[in-house]
């Protein structure tokens, strides 16, 4: 009886192939981590950018008015905000469709805008914003606002939203979403009195 020969099977020739192009695949995102680290580095290194820093120095009013006949408040104000580019090397441009409100407890009074403008290298600019708006209110919104003049205490949120680019040089970055929110706190809302400001903390965040 002849002996029976025992099949065999092909070796898997792809194997090998697989774990050479998955080690190549490794090989090259290291090398892309490893540029874009090494390029953050450099930018940070050369350019030391600085995060720019924004106040509001001063607050007029011009009208804040409650008409009883169509239940309304008639809001009228301007803020004086001061913007600061700490950067030696880099410039920020602050593009159209910015948007500013002011509140007081969560109610909106009233509503502007920020002018666009390019700001350069280790500037200030001081730049008025004027805010207009009327709001519908009952009698616990104007209760609570004439109590809070007697005490000399009115606090006030400012939201400030505005697209912004960084230019590095002659190279425009990528355009971002800058919104700052101030909490103020004045002694008086009366168009007959020129505003103090008691206290201002400030927030910020970026949306990329």
């Amino acid at each position: 009886m002849g002996k029976r020969s025992v099949p065999r099977y092909p070796e898997d020739e792809d194997k090998g192939g697989c774990c050479g192009c998955l080690c190549w695949c490794c090989c090259f995102l290291l090398v892309i981590v490893a540029a874009l680290a090494g390029t953050a580095a450099y930018f940070f290194f050369v350019y030391k950018p600085k995060a720019p820093s924004y106040s509001v120095s001063n607050m007029s009013v011009s009208q804040f008015d409650f008409s009883s006949s169509d239940l309304t408040l008639y809001v009228k104000l301007t803020a004086s905000v001061r913007a600061e580019n700490p950067n030696d090397m880099i410039s920020i441009m602050y593009g159209e469709g910015s948007h500013t409100v002011v509140s007081y407890r969560g109610t909106p009074l009233c509503s502007g805008k920020l002018p666009a403008f390019f700001q350069g290298y280790k500037n200030v600019t001081v730049m008025d914003i004027f805010m207009e708006g009327r709001h519908g209110f009952g009698s616990g919104l104007q209760q609570a606002l004439e109590e809070s003049e007697k005490l000399g205490d009115i606090p006030l949120d400012v939201f400030v939203s505005v697209p912004v680019k960084l230019q590095v040089g002659n190279v425009d970055l990528e355009e971002v979403k800058v919104n700052v929110h101030c909490a103020l706190v004045l002694d008086s809302i009366s168009p007959k009195k020129k505003p103090a400001i008691k206290s201002a903390t400030y927030q910020a965040n970026v949306e990329f």
